[in-house]
């Protein structure tokens, strides 16, 4: 059955809206979120998504990101990373962090100092909770589960997981960046190469494996959830933190079989990870990852779209840099060279975040809805 033609009027009409995310106040969504238009799209949005990811010509070019795009990314305040990082995407009202403060609380009872001009959280200097890797079972214990109180997370979302969106769910701390809160930088890279820690390594991402598979699959079972996005920042200015061979030996095998459960739910999975990393995709292919939004600045994005063009990884591609003398019709010629370089590939659009002085965020509306027309238009015949 062929797929309907694509109808410009239809198409762009407002049929209800998406809900804002009031606790939700970092960098670009200071404030929160607001609700955002809900246009008619010939398929639900989380259906076109995951044609992408199945092999198949979606009907058109899916936009991946944080807010404002095709998918809800969810972190429930009652997981205590979210909260320590300010990032609560959820259904819940606005909390007040300055009342709270600035250092909260997350999983192993490590204490995260907010920094607002980075938007994000670290553990606090100079705490070191896992001294001797060899022997981290007498410093730490695994997150209690039933502890949290997944009733209350199923209840409070009802409504903002209940549209035609791609449900994400967003998991703060990957297994490099776990080790790393633990034991500091330095000492987490050593851990890696050096064979007396290897097996302390090892037994606890044994561990983190069974955490994060358990956490995942009673999400699951309480919340609808299309993606998990996993942050493990693996790349730092110039280069990774670890070899292709390390992170075989070290990481592969235990993202695998988080990424497996995903798979075996039906799920997407994303890897999210700054940094120069382009050495280390071989590694994202062995272990099944589905979506890489690698940094525009540091990383050749292009030469791994056609590098790893019949891999099973797609890759997020920000739109070009909009200026406020634009006029409209630039910009949407814009959208179409966009489109023409990037149709057929596996590639999804991002909102460019990285945005010098003169760039102008407020044309990206007119840009993402000239993607989506002409995209629609250049798949339309896909199914004949």
């Amino acid at each position: 059955m062929s797929r309907a033609k694509y109808d410009p009027v239809k198409e762009h009409e407002v049929i209800g809206v998406y809900p804002g995310i009031k606790g939700f106040s970092i960098g670009f969504a200071q404030g929160g979120v607001p609700e955002s238009p809900r246009f008619y799209r010939p398929i639900e949005t989380r259906e076109n998504f995951k044609m992408l990811f199945r092999g198949e010509t979606p009907y058109w070019i899916p936009e991946c990101g944080w807010i404002l795009c095709d998918v809800q990314e969810f972190r429930p305040r009652q997981h205590p990373d979210n909260l320590a990082n300010h990032q609560l995407l959820d259904g819940g009202e606005e909390v007040d962090f300055k009342q709270i403060g600035n250092v909260i609380t997350g999983w192993f009872d490590l204490e995260y100092q907010w920094e607002s001009l980075s938007g994000g959280a670290t553990v606090r200097p100079g705490l070191i909770k896992v001294p001797d890797i060899t022997k981290w079972e007498d410093y730490i214990t695994m997150p209690d589960l039933d502890a949290m109180d997944w009733k209350a997370i199923a209840k409070d979302n009802t409504v903002f997981l209940g549209t035609d969106k791609v449900n994400q769910l967003g998991i703060q701390f990957g297994f490099w960046e776990r080790l790393m809160n633990i034991m500091g930088v330095a000492e987490a890279a050593i851990a890696l190469i050096d064979e007396d820690q290897k097996d302390g390594v090892h037994r606890f991402f044994d561990r983190l494996a069974d955490l994060y598979s358990d956490y995942i699959r009673r999400i699951c079972a309480c919340c609808p959830i299309d993606s998990v996005f996993m942050h493990d920042d693996w790349g730092h200015q110039t280069g990774p933190f670890f070899s292709l061979a390390v992170c075989r030996e070290m990481i592969v095998p235990y993202m695998k079989r988080v990424i497996d459960v995903c798979h075996d739910l039906g799920l997407v999975f994303e890897h999210h990870s700054c940094g120069k990393a382009e050495a280390l995709v071989p590694a994202m292919i062995e272990e099944g990852d589905d979506l890489w939004f690698p940094q525009p600045t540091l990383n050749d994005v292009d030469g791994m779209l056609e590098k790893y063009n019949g891999a099973s990884i797609a890759f997020a591609v920000v739109n070009p840099v909009l200026t406020s003398e634009m006029s409209e019709e630039e910009v949407r010629k814009l959208a179409r060279e966009w489109v023409d370089k990037y149709k057929g590939k596996r590639a999804l659009l991002t909102q460019n975040i990285y945005f010098p002085e003169k760039s102008d965020p407020t044309k990206y509306p007119i840009f993402k809805d000239e993607v989506y027309a002409y995209s629609r238009m250049a798949y339309q015949d896909a199914d004949q």
